[in-house]
């Protein structure tokens, strides 16, 4: 016995401990998309599938695995061109296309769905969407396909003064790229002037967050690998803080050991979320050595994706 019981201990011990809550999450759901994506391939006339369609789009939605989802997809609007989770499947058909950088076709199968919408209770399902897909577009580079989802928007729900708002905000702030980036001069965290007329020469990533901002918590492991590889080449980092006080994001520097420039909007002498039109975070704005804003909300491998383009690591 006390051999069986040491050699079930050393299992345990051997096993791989799960890290979170979240992984584990994340491999019951992807067992669950992959078994009923087989159930279907096995079943194609299955009474039920509909329901195993709209269980397994709803999941590939909920964490963007389209790519992955994208042959399902495509068999369901093959086969059920009016079926009742067709807007699942289109979402699916067009980030996949989104995701491959094939923007035109993503844009025109992307008006395809906004067409097919009918009832006003749809509103929030095409506003998350959309911005779902012109956050992918702006992470591109893609600007002006960006602009037409909104526009296209804007136009499918042309009632509701909410949307329209929202539509407005994006497109101004959209219209912001290729033009001169504000005129800012700014005390830092330390008490410090920050101008960034100063900063010309450089490639500037003005970065909004907020230490209570998850998403942006998120990104500072990458901010900080992008300043440690280009910062030497000619890249800067200038972080607005909207938190309530300036305390809280000094500590929070401080503790991070963040080397960056770090500004804080409610003491910066003036308001740079309305001077950059921004409407929510995580928001960044990346400026060239001319002054010019040239991209929006690069995050992930997008930002080394694009200072890789023109600035060399450094070292």
């Amino acid at each position: 016995m006390s051999l069986v019981l040491a050699s079930a201990s050393t299992s345990r011990a051997q096993a791989p401990a799960t890290e979170s809550v979240a992984e584990i999450l994340n491999r019951n759901d992807r067992t669950l998309v992959r078994e009923l994506s087989e159930y279907l391939i096995r079943s194609p006339k299955a009474e039920d599938r509909d329901q195993a369609y709209a269980a397994l789009f709803n999941k590939a939605i909920e964490h963007d695995w389209f790519v992955e989802n994208q042959e399902s997809a495509e068999r369901y609007l093959k086969e059920q061109p009016e079926g009742p989770v067709r807007s699942l499947a289109q979402v699916i058909a067009v980030m996949a296309k989104a995701k491959a950088k094939q923007f035109p076709e993503a844009l025109s199968r992307y008006k395809e769905l906004m067409q097919g919408l009918t009832m006003a209770e749809q509103e929030e399902f095409a506003a998350s969407f959309s911005e779902t897909f012109a956050a992918s577009a702006v992470a591109a580079g893609e600007i002006e396909t960006a602009a037409q989802v909104y526009q296209t928007l804007a136009a499918k729900f042309p009632d509701s003064a909410a949307l329209k708002l929202k539509v407005e905000t994006e497109l101004g702030r959209l219209a912001r790229v290729g033009k001169p980036a504000p005129a800012v001069e700014a005390q830092d965290v330390e008490g410090k002037t920050v101008r960034l007329a100063d900063l010309r020469g450089k490639y500037v990533l003005v970065d909004f967050w907020a230490t209570w901002c998850m998403p942006n918590l998120a990104e500072l492991p990458r901010l900080q690998e992008a300043y440690k590889k280009y910062h030497g080449s000619g890249f800067e980092i200038v972080s607005v803080s909207l938190d309530d006080t300036r305390t809280a994001v000094a500590d929070f520097v401080k503790t991070r050991k963040l080397p960056w420039i770090q500004l804080h909007n409610a003491t910066a002498g003036a308001d740079l979320v309305e001077a950059f039109g921004v409407s929510s975070i995580p928001a960044t704005y990346l400026i060239d050595p001319q002054g010019t804003i040239i991209r929006l909300d690069l995050r992930g491998g997008a930002l080394d994706e694009a200072l890789s383009r023109t600035l060399r690591p450094a070292g």
